[in-house]
């Protein structure tokens, strides 16, 4: 899995980092939401505007595991 980020700073420049290139033990929607909210806590990252994911059906339960750790 690869997860970057991307914002626009001060001084409205666009940034972009790979915060993590790193190997999931599966491919369940689970994991893979526990893996990005654990990068994103490690990062410092708390709030998230827009997530980019291809179609794999895991996706709709990684957002439904992210909106559940993020909004509560």
């Amino acid at each position: 899995m690869c997860l970057t980020a991307h914002w626009i700073d001060e001084g409205w420049n666009l940034n972009k980092r790979i915060l993590i290139f790193c190997q999931v033990s599966n491919h369940k929607g689970e994991t893979i939401g526990q893996a990005i909210d654990s990068c994103l806590l490690e990062w410092g990252i708390d709030k998230i505007l827009t997530v980019t994911v291809d179609n794999a059906s895991s996706n709709n339960l990684t957002i439904k595991y992210l909106k559940r750790v993020t909004i509560g």
